[in-house]
């Protein structure tokens, strides 16, 4: 459901938006942060940092549904002159469609349209992974969601209002800035594990079924109609 943050108060917008700057992503970037100043392995950074993937992919999928409309406010007033430079400048170099990037969050795999990431992960030197990593944690969204939560806590008022939708478009921008960043690099937390035997198996099956003709396949309109859904 979307919403209009300009007409809602304080505490309807704060109730709104809380979910967001709440989601996992920031307690994983608290716990590699912690990992990093143990100078810990890269085997426990990797652990750590799939929980940080999954919860970027949490935030994207919140703010996903509301990004027109967000976009819409702020190309709406000269306030926010700084923020619109710097969604011009997402916009300049951003490689993906909406769809590419919603694909890459789904299935860790970009769309055969769209341009395909060139760094791997996953391949990168220890340095060059520790150096990603520094990266990420140290990124402006996390100290953007610090001053939502700080303008979220203080006493409710028309200008604190406004300061919290204001540092929330904020929040918003660094996210996009973060999400255009990702695109140059493939990152797939299962890549390197290996499927059980009969997992194996039955997919080879599967397959061999699909090609000869002999599988049951079930339509998509089959599909959204089982689950309730117009198609």
């Amino acid at each position: 459901m979307k919403h209009n943050i300009t007409d809602m108060t304080h505490a309807q917008f704060s109730d709104w938006l809380t979910p967001t700057v709440n989601c996992p992503l920031f307690e994983s970037r608290e716990r590699l942060v912690a990992l990093l100043a143990e100078n810990a392995n890269r085997d426990a950074l990797e652990t750590e940092l799939q929980e940080f993937y999954e919860g970027y992919c949490g935030l994207a999928f919140e703010l996903e549904e509301h990004e027109e409309s967000l976009l819409s406010i702020l190309r709406a007033s000269d306030i926010f002159a700084p923020l619109q430079k710097r969604v011009a400048a997402v916009e300049v170099v951003r490689k993906t469609s909406p769809e590419g990037r919603i694909a890459r969050r789904m299935s860790d795999r970009p769309l055969i349209t769209d341009p395909q990431p060139e760094i791997k992960v996953l391949a990168l030197s220890d340095d060059e992974f520790r150096a990603l990593m520094e990266t990420l944690v140290n990124w402006e969204l996390f100290a953007a969601r610090a001053q939502v939560v700080k303008l979220q806590k203080a006493v409710p008022s028309v200008d604190g209002t406004e300061q919290l939708k204001s540092a929330f478009l904020e929040f918003f921008v660094c996210y996009l800035e973060l999400e255009q960043f990702l695109e140059d690099y493939y990152y797939d937390p299962d890549e390197g594990l290996e499927l059980r035997p009969e997992v194996a198996e039955r997919l080879e099956r599967s397959v061999a079924e699909v090609e000869a003709g002999t599988a049951e396949l079930i339509s998509i309109e089959e599909v959204a109609k089982e689950l309730g859904l117009k198609w």
